[in-house]
């Protein structure tokens, strides 16, 4: 494995946190748009489950700013900036062709918050991101630097899904497949976060996924 700098390193698994936490955050937020028009959402507890501010006045004041303030540091938009940034620091390592999809994402971003009807140019932010995915894979040969990205982009999605209580059946695949791309990587796992997870039963009880979620967040300190 080629030698990574400890700042190529850190921008490498922040950008693959970042971009999954774009994607699947709007997955997640998808039906939200349809429930609005005949009921409200439960946007108090959204904020609670992932430990945010809840600092917004009502349901389409969250889904507005949530998703599109560039001022707001838990905002979508925020998120997919920061996504970028790496990016474009990585330029010379993931590639031009593959940066242009982060760079389509983010103007995505900026269509979907001037539309009247958000949704399908939200669905393409979502499209760019995977195309980025294929991307990355196929474009760039390093398989360390392919893994540290689909590790810190595994961590994010059981994050995710253990904050939100969302595919939940789902976790322990998920827990395999980062294992098996932790093996590929020069990262250097928490041996303690490691044992939880390789132990990891089914998230059935909110103590069971808090002990997974301490684990997955502590897994590598980079």
């Amino acid at each position: 494995m080629d030698s990574l700098s400890v700042s190529k390193l850190n921008r490498l698994y922040w950008l693959g946190r970042y971009y999954e936490r774009l994607s699947t955050t709007l997955s997640y937020l998808w039906d939200w748009y349809d429930v609005m028009i005949d009921g409200e959402i439960n946007y108090p507890d959204f904020c609670r489950k992932l430990s945010i501010d809840c600092c917004y006045k009502d349901d389409k004041d969250f889904m507005h700013n949530y998703v599109f303030d560039k001022n707001n540091p838990d905002s979508l938009r925020t998120v997919a900036d920061a996504m970028l940034g790496n990016g474009m620091v990585l330029r010379e390592i993931i590639g031009s062709r593959t940066l242009a999809y982060l760079e389509l994402a983010v103007m995505g971003m900026k269509s979907a918050e001037e539309s009247d009807s958000p949704t399908l140019p939200l669905q393409r932010v979502i499209d760019f991101i995977m195309a980025f995915r294929g991307s990355y894979d196929d474009m760039i040969d390093d398989e360390n630097v392919r893994n540290i990205i689909k590790c810190a982009a595994g961590v994010e999605r059981l994050s995710l899904y253990l904050r939100l209580g969302w595919h939940l059946d789902s976790v322990k695949s998920e827990i395999g497949k980062l294992m098996k791309r932790m093996n590929r990587t020069s990262l250097q796992p928490s041996h303690a976060s490691l044992q939880v997870l390789l132990s990891a039963q089914n998230p059935e009880t909110p103590e069971e996924r808090k002990k997974l979620l301490d684990a997955a967040e502590n897994l590598f300190v980079v």
